[in-house]
């Protein structure tokens, strides 16, 4: 009963809908115009496949893959980058305010802080918020226990080539010069590529909240199940984009 109620409610919500319609069509398509339905059929197929967690684990391995935490990290300052706000409401915890992934890489950082003592520079402005992403992450970690002069903020930033170039300055004006740089695994290739192509040479990447990995179950092959390969084909375009800008630069 367990296994047909995921599997029914794949198919009722989206996306998993839009391929039980699909196929509805291509089926109502198939005596009136052949090439209508199999181009149904393949859309379906396509929304299908590009929305499980096999697909995303696919295409977000790699990325993932690229770099290992070091056993003993060992630099100046760690710096995290920000990856959105949530806001709104008069929330009991600083937490409430982080997106999903700002906050995974936060408690990482807690961790990282605390195993290291080094001085913890977080950058995130605020491209589509009232407060900046990176002062409200410093609440959260001040909250669970991090002394504040341990914490400097970076908040003018809005991309992961501003959180370089900001942090980068930052980093330098302080005398900080072997950076430990913690983001989302998916999301560390980029910016390490962008850190090292504006002056970071000395550089231990770090990788946080790692998607991959894992046994496989029958909820994986379903639609809908994931809808994570967005992130991983924006983290390919954005590293192409930043390879062919950097080149010619």
């Amino acid at each position: 009963m367990f296994t047909l109620k995921k599997i029914l409610e794949a198919f009722v919500l989206p996306p998993g809908s839009a391929v039980v319609l699909l196929f509805a069509l291509a089926y109502w398509l198939r005596r009136r115009t052949r090439a209508g339905a199999l181009a149904c059929l393949a859309v379906a197929c396509l929304i299908w496949a590009g929305t499980t967690d096999v697909f995303s684990d696919a295409v977000m391995r790699p990325l993932e893959n690229a770099y290992q935490a070091p056993a003993k990290p060992r630099g100046d300052v760690i710096v995290m980058l920000c990856a959105g706000f949530r806001g709104g409401g008069n929330p009991y915890s600083a937490s409430e305010r982080l997106s999903t992934g700002t906050l995974e890489r936060a408690a990482v950082a807690y961790k990282l802080q605390k195993d290291t003592g080094l001085p913890l520079l977080i950058s995130g402005g605020a491209p589509f918020s009232a407060q900046p992403e990176s002062e409200a992450a410093a609440a959260y970690l001040t909250e669970l226990g991090v002394k504040p002069e341990k914490i400097v903020t970076e908040a003018d930033s809005r991309d992961t080539e501003e959180n370089a170039r900001y942090a980068i300055k930052l980093c330098r004006e302080k005398g900080y010069k072997k950076i430990i740089l913690l983001t989302s695994a998916y999301h560390l290739p980029r910016a390490v590529f962008l850190f090292r192509a504006l002056g970071a040479q000395e550089l231990t990447p770090f990788p946080a909240a790692r998607r991959t990995g894992g046994r496989r179950y029958f909820r994986d092959f379903l639609p809908g199940g994931s809808l994570e390969a967005r992130l991983a084909l924006n983290e390919y375009m954005g590293l192409a984009w930043y390879r062919l800008r950097y080149l010619f630069s």
